[in-house]
């Protein structure tokens, strides 16, 4: 946290700069330029589509994410290099992110070879199209190749349009035409001809034009990269990299719970960064559908240091009575055994350290049969004797070089030059797991010199050593992104990164690319909430650096807890002290003996329960973040001038509107004001000395009842967050003055019956939750003003009678969602959102249908339909499509406890009877649900959906029979017919090749390799099973009810997990219970 201008001292150790920069002459000693005559290694027309040998793909090691095609001369050193350089700088999920032919070549390799393989290993292309692209044969054999991929569904195609138009292309006309037909260019005719088709099918896509951008490439750029980081997020940051052997130990950790009678209190421990608590989610995740009483308690132990066992008795009401606004002070375990009486639960108690915190959270509590407790420790001293316990021991060496390949190689193995280098260093780490991320993350892209350095390193740490471990990645950090690094260990996990990034920036540090950086060494995570997240074990790492127990903590700048207090008994100015953290009798020290006169430094402080009281002149004037938890309303301060302030933290006070604080601390830089929780404020203060305020958070103010017009005065305000203010009724008309207000939060406004006409001067609003207003009826014509709205949720607005005609002009909105809206129509103007990306009306029960316009959703992904009772048809213009990915129909059902059948409101009876012959058409699709429809067939082109991945026709009672077009469905990975009574006939589910998880009321028989989960609870036609050691994954078989099946299963002994478990006793009549 110090400031940029300040000298290093010994609390950050000196960086070393790793990272290798590709020089000129590496390029120039290569392969032939790419502006070359097209002539060399040009391919014959079987190499072009030959594929490369196994050994030229080893040799080229690591596959390209984002492909670009493009004619040299045209685009290379102007936008083309723009794109490139950008996409290289964001894409640190990925060692080789981007190929562009002129610097990613292996050298010595025929380019034809190189080119068309790239392409082929590449999960994205992006052609940019310009005057002379066709007139290249090379550029016509690359977008073959390319939509050849594309329509294979192994990669997508982003096309660029330069300087030329979608008429241009399609027609061969203008300069693009002249320059395709120039016969000087000796394109033979079949090229000419592929490559005009594979052109026309690039811009049926989603087309990047450079004049919808008036022109600027930037914006382009811009544009470009931010949908591929959107599609790397997909697949990258989603993807279970970490979860490399974790089957084996869920299996283990559910056989321990062998009794459906009994409450499961299964303990998992083991040595920090083992992996305790990626095993505790994945067995949470994997039970959590089964319980509708849950919670789940994350970091326990950081949480009562820093909050009290209070704040997380009360979190763990609010999770399990799902109520949100539970107040701390009626939390404690007494309230907790009311609120689990004889009820069945699932509870995860994360990182606990000490028997009396497990005590106070469920100890005394009498729970229904059933129920699970899971909790992570370190310690095996904290178990009690009716505890089950699982070691969570340290991974073998097979799965530890998996998962360092993945974070090295984004590999399965390592290349064969750095097989044993990578062996060597898998070996120094223990088998743990969080050691094997952060040093594959840091030796990612590095020099074999740096790999073999590396290894020396880590030979010379202690094998139990892991902080010395984590600490190479540390060290190769930047002197400020180390700062950053300190400051999220000691103060800022689970802050949002906005105003953390506001502090730092005010100190000059490079936010961006220092949160980066650690993001790429793994040190680091954003969660979906934008909020900073660190493992516990680089936290004490941190923590350890900033106040070793070596140092002095007068020496120190930072300083939290008992050392903090410690240093306050000093006499003398500390120059050294930038960030302190201090508990209620910490703060009172503070303020009693006037510490703040002997720290000008400090920059971060946190205060409890204390009163602000003395002469505070020359004091404080470097301070940019005050947290003050409960804040009282008494403020007795004289000459508090805090010039520098930019977050005010004032969240759970006592304060109101006349608190005198507003008036006399001069808070013009202030950037963030958080007022969340504040439940005595009922109306908002005086905000028109607030200039340069961005960030207003009001929410769960309950009493708030209005909002001041000066409101209107914070004209740099982006974000205002008013949800949960129960007693709000009306906004201010000077609303309508915040011209850079990007998102508006009101939801759960209970109270609010209008908005304001002005709301339509909101230009840059993107975000609009109105959701949970019950007594809004209307919402105004102006709407259809705010050009850029981008998410706008209206869910259980009860009262809204109609959506208006003008919200077909929110031409940038991409998210609307309309759950438990009592709508009967969606307006036709609705086709107009050609953006539309997801339409939520879930539950919408008087919706009857859809306008055919909706055909017109040409990027539509999601459309959920579920429990609209009253909806009957889709519109044949439905297939139109072709970017749908979800289609979810039907009613909703609850699984009971065997997860053997399910249940539903039969008063809920669901309409829908007729799915149209266009669904074939929906390309795209990869999950789709008619749960409970009234159909009595599927059509047979269900079968052309090739990307469909997830197909549920759970209670379709009248369903008679399954289409054979089913078996061409090779990408299915789950299929649920569960409760279709009158099916009959075979499953044809030869073929599904790709099938995990089936339940189904009868059964075929097929090699499912993939076969991981197989439910025929009470299938009771069922006469005999296949040899189920041909099924090489399945782990888990539900059998409950299959009265007819033999005694003797063949491969039964190899499945890990059998329901009901006498069927693995060997008992020889299964359990129909």
């Amino acid at each position: 946290m110090e400031d940029g201008k300040r000298e290093p001292d010994a609390e950050a150790s000196s960086s070393t700069n790793l990272k290798r920069r590709r020089t000129s002459d590496e390029h120039e000693s290569g392969s032939p330029h790419p502006d070359a005559p097209e002539k060399i290694n040009e391919p014959s027309e079987p190499e072009a589509n030959s594929e490369p040998p196994a050994s030229y793909a080893d040799v080229i090691g690591n596959s390209y994410y984002v492909f670009l095609s493009f004619r040299g001369p045209d685009t290379r050193k102007g936008f083309v290099d723009h794109l490139y350089h950008e996409l290289a700088r964001v894409g640190l999920h990925h060692p080789n992110f981007v190929f562009r032919d002129d610097e990613s070549l292996p050298f010595g390799k025929p380019i034809a070879e190189n080119i068309l393989s790239a392409i082929k290993r590449s999960k994205v292309s992006i052609p940019v199209i310009s005057k002379n692209y066709a007139a290249s044969k090379w550029c016509l054999h690359e977008i073959i190749q390319i939509m050849k991929c594309v329509e294979s569904g192994q990669q997508k195609v982003y096309p660029v349009l330069y300087k030329v138009t979608t008429g241009d292309v399609k027609d061969m006309q203008g300069e693009f035409g002249e320059a395709f037909h120039n016969p000087d260019n000796r394109i033979d005719e079949k090229l000419k001809r592929e490559g005009r088709v594979a052109l026309r099918k690039a811009l049926r896509r989603r087309v990047f034009e450079l004049k919808n951008f008036a022109g600027y490439q930037g914006k382009l750029v811009k544009a470009l990269v931010k949908e591929i980081m959107h599609e790397q997020q997909h697949d990258f940051l989603s993807s279970p990299v970490g979860l490399v052997g974790i089957d084996d130990h869920v299996a283990k950790v559910m056989k321990l719970a062998n009794a459906p009678s009994e409450t499961h209190i299964i303990v998992i421990y083991g040595i920090g960064g083992i992996g305790k608590t990626t095993l505790a989610m994945a067995i949470y995740k994997k039970l959590s559908n089964k319980f509708e009483c849950s919670s789940f308690l994350k970091d326990i132990r950081e949480t009562i240091k820093n909050k009290g066992m209070k704040h997380v008795q009360s979190l763990h009401i609010s999770n399990l009575t799902k109520d949100s606004d539970h107040s701390e002070d009626v939390s404690d375990i007494k309230k907790i055994q009311i609120t689990c009486d004889k009820k069945k639960v699932l509870i995860f108690l994360d990182d606990v350290d000490r028997r009396d915190h497990i005590d106070n959270l469920i100890g005394g509590c009498k729970f229904e049969s059933g129920s699970w407790i899971i909790i992570t420790c370190r310690d095996q001293a904290l178990l009690k004797s009716e505890y089950k316990e699982y070691k969570l021991e340290e991974m073998n060496p097979i799965n530890s070089l998996l998962l360092f390949s993945r974070y090295a190689f984004e590999e399965e193995t390592p290349p064969p030059e750095l097989e044993a280098l990578s062996s060597d260093i898998v070996a120094t780490t223990g088998g743990l797991p969080l050691a094997l991320v952060i040093i594959g993350s840091f030796l990612k892209g590095k020099s074999q010199s740096i790999w073999t350095e590396t290894r020396e390193k880590l030979r010379k740490v202690p094998p139990t050593d892991v902080q010395q471990k984590l600490r190479i990645s540390y060290d190769s950090l930047e002197y400020e992104e180390q700062q950053m690094f300190l400051d999220i260990s000691c103060f800022f996990i689970g802050i949002n990164k906005r105003f953390a990034a506001y502090l730092w920036k005010d100190l000059q540090y490079y936010v961006d690319s220092g949160l980066e950086r650690m993001i790429e060494l793994s040190l680091i995570k954003i969660d979906d909430n934008d909020e900073l997240r660190m493992h516990d074990q680089l936290r004490d790492l941190g923590r350890a650096i900033a106040c070793p127990a070596n140092k002095k903590a007068w020496k120190c700048s930072r300083l939290w807890d008992e050392k903090a207090i410690i240093v306050q008994r000093s006499k003398e100015e500390n120059r050294y002290i930038e960030a302190l953290r201090l508990d209620e009798n910490g703060s009172n020290m503070f303020m009693n003996q006037r510490s703040f006169k002997r720290m000008p430094y400090l920059k971060f402080l946190h205060l409890s329960k204390v009163a602000y009281v003395g002469n505070f002149e020359d004091s404080l004037s470097e301070l940019r973040w005050l947290e003050w938890e409960k804040c009282p309303n008494y403020f007795g301060v004289t000459n508090l001038h805090l010039e520098k302030l930019l977050i005010l933290d004032l969240s759970y006070g006592y304060i109101s509107h006349e608190w005198r604080g507003w008036s006399s601390i001069k808070m013009e830089r202030l950037k963030v004001l958080n007022l969340s929780h504040c439940f005595d404020l009922v109306i908002t203060p005086n905000l028109s000395a607030f200039k340069s305020l961005e960030i207003l958070i009001l929410e769960y103010c309950h009493k708030l009842e209005e909002i001041d017009p000066s409101i209107g005065d914070a004209k740099f305000l982006t974000s205002l967050n008013l949800s949960n203010c129960l007693k709000l009724k009306k906004l201010p008309s000077q609303l309508g003055e915040l011209k850079r207000l990007t998102s508006l939060n009101l939801s759960n406004c209970l109270q609010l019956k209008k908005l304001p006409s002005q709301l339509g001067e909101l230009k840059h609003l993107t975000s609009l939750n109105l959701s949970n207003c019950l007594k809004l009826k209307k919402l105004p014509s102006q709407l259809g003003e705010l050009k850029r709205l981008i998410s706008l949720n209206l869910s259980s607005c009860e009262t809204l009678e109609e959506l208006p005609k003008e919200m077909g002009k929110l031409e940038e909105l991409k998210e609307l969602t309309i759950h438990f809206v009592k709508i009967e129509e969606i307006p036709p103007s609705i086709g107009s959102l050609t953006k539309l990306e997801i339409l939520n009306a879930h539950a919408c029960k008087s919706l009857v249908g859809l306008p055919d316009s909706i055909s017109h959703l040409v990027n539509l992904s999601t459309l959920d339909l579920r429990w609209c009772n009253e909806f009957k048809n889709l519109p044949e213009s439905i297939g139109s499509l072709v970017k749908l990915q979800r289609l979810l129909l039907g009613n909703m059902l609850l699984p009971f406890e065997d997860d053997s059948w399910y249940y539903w409101d039969p008063s809920a009876d669901y309409q829908f009877n007729r799915i149209p012959d266009s669904i074939g058409k929906l390309v795209s699709l990869t999950e789709l649900h008619l749960t409970c429809a009234k159909i009595s067939e599927l059509p047979n082109f269900i079968g052309d959906l090739k990307s469909l991945k997830i197909l549920k026709i759970v209670g379709c009672k009248d369903l008679s029979n399954l289409p054979s077009t089913l078996s061409k469905l090779v990408k299915l990975e789950e299929l649920d017919a569960t409760v279709c009574k009158s099916l009959k006939g075979g499953v044809p589910i030869n073929g599904l090749s790709s099938l995990k998880i089936l339940r189904l009321g009868k059964l075929g028989h097929a090699a499912l390799t993939e076969l991981t989960y197989l439910n025929l609870n009470r299938c009771e036609s069922i006469r005999n099973l296949p040899d189920l050691s041909l099924f090489d994954n399945l782990r888990e078989l539900h059998i409950r009810g299959c009265s007819n099946l033999p005694d003797n299963i063949p491969g039964l002994e190899r499945v890990e997990l059998v329901f009901p478990l006498s069927r693995k006793r060997g008992n020889c009549k299964a359990s129909t219970n």
